[in-house]
Formats: C-alpha cells, structure tokens, sequence
C-alpha cells in the first residue's frame, strides 16, 4: 500500500474521531487515574545490538462518556506517559528512555450482554507518540528520538457485580494499531545529517502488521470505598518497530493502583 493511502486514511479517521466531541452535552463521564510501576525490556538496534532491562514508572488517564443523543456510543481518550532506566546485560551501559502517548477515539457499546451487568464495546481510535531513548554508553549517537502516528481497534469488556453489599467493577480492554506511520533515521544516518545538513532519506515510514505488530491490554477493578472508588490492575504493553534496517521494541508489564471519578451532567 502507497504511503499517500495511509495518509489520507489516518486524516479520515482523525475525522471521525472529533465527531463524537461535537454532538452535544454528555450524558456520563467516568475519569480513571492511575500510576504503575513494573519492568521493561528495551531494544533498539540504532544504539545498541544488546536488550536493555530495568524497571519503569507509568501514568495513565483514562476519560469516557456516552453521548446524550445516542446512550449506545462511547467517546474515549487514552492519555499514558512512562520513564524507564534499564541496564545492559554486563551492567555497564544504562538506557533512559521516555513517552508520552494519547489516543482518543468512540466505539458502540452493547449492555447486558450474555448476563446482567456486563458490557461490551468495540470501536477505534487515532493517537500518537512522542519520545526518546538515551544510551549513556555511546558517543557518536547517544541518543534516539521517537514519534509515530497510528489508527486502532480497541475491544473492552466493563462488568458490574455485588459480593454481599459491596458493588465492585471489572474493566478489561485492548488495543491493536492498525496503520500509521513513524520517524526512524537510517541505520547509520546521524541526526547532525539528517537535521542540520537536510539529508531526508525515507525517515518517515508508513507502519503496519508487518512491521509495527504491537498489542496493549489493561485490567482494572474498581472497589468503592466511602466517597471514593480505588482502582487496582495490571497494564501489559507491548510495541515493536522495524523499519529503515533499524528493528525497536519495548516491553513492559505494571502494576498499576489509583482512583475513578464519575461526573454526571444533567439537562436544564
């Protein structure tokens, strides 16, 4: 598929991601916060041949409301940032590496599904990312910045039960990146040549199955607590790249604890 293709695809769904945003007041807005902390495999082969492991701190924001026109449509955004600082396998070169990620996007939900109280929904999203990795070891190229752009399905799965008197909640949800496209420089290419002297040689490339297979899941539980709800779960993040001879992943697993906020507008 042409790079133009997946252009005019990503404008197209970047459209219809703003749709929901517009039509009118919601209904229901659910904010969940949360924070992780858990370990991540580094590689990227434009610093180093070698895997990088440590651990990594990450946040997350996560916003979704039902329209008040349609109760069926979710509109939600997906905000994460991590910092991670991962060592060599002889423990004598370290990475430090950072990244912002927003992904926002609407999908069509179906209530009561099977049984009582469970919830389905499936839909797709636009986002980005920005961020960087930095290897304390090298000297020419020290350092690798990151940027891509992608289109997304997403499958969650929201069930509210009791045990006794206690109303709790199950969130499950992943996310699948379909196209987009991403900066790499070439393999060997320094950033004084690509920046400097204006050497663009392919540095944007269109990303795909193919080359960018990557997979994020989040399972959640909300456990009301007086006037708050306290959330635990687990985040599974998985990102890969190989593009420009250049091959990237970063593979992280977190624990992640924090809070839900729900906020209720009514009509006048």
């Amino acid at each position: 598929m042409k790079t133009a293709y997946i252009y005019r695809i990503i404008l197209f769904c970047i459209t219809l991601a703003t749709v929901p945003s517009l039509q009118g007041r919601d209904r229901e807005s659910l904010h969940t916060t949360l924070f992780g902390i858990g370990r991540v495999n580094h590689l990227d082969t434009y610093l180093s041949p070698l895997e990088y492991k440590g651990p990594q701190l990450t946040y997350l924001y996560e916003t979704r409301r039902t329209l008040r026109r349609n109760p069926h449509i979710l509109f939600m955004t997906l905000s994460q940032g991590d910092f991670s600082y991962a060592d060599s396998p002889a423990e004598n070169a370290h990475d430090i590496g950072g990244n912002i990620r927003y992904d926002a996007g609407w999908g069509r939900q179906w209530t009561n599904v099977l049984l009582s109280g469970l919830d389905l929904t499936a839909g797709g999203m636009i986002g980005g990312t920005l961020g960087f990795l930095y290897n304390d070891r090298n000297g020419n190229n020290p350092a690798q910045a990151r940027a891509n752009f992608t289109t997304s399905v997403f499958v969650r799965a929201d069930y509210r039960f009791r045990i006794k008197r206690q109303h709790l909640a199950l969130h499950y949800q992943v996310h699948l990146p379909l196209l987009g496209a991403a900066f790499m420089p070439q393999y060997g290419q320094s950033y004084y040549d690509l920046f400097d002297r204006g050497h663009y040689d392919h540095n944007i490339r269109a990303t795909h199955f193919g080359n960018a297979l990557s997979l994020r899941q989040l399972f959640t539980i909300d456990i009301p607590i007086r006037h708050a709800t306290l959330s635990l779960g687990y985040l599974s993040d998985l990102r890969q790249l190989h593009v420009n001879d250049i091959k990237q992943h970063q593979y992280s697993r977190s624990f992640v604890i924090g809070y839900v906020r729900e906020i209720k507008l009514m009509r006048k």
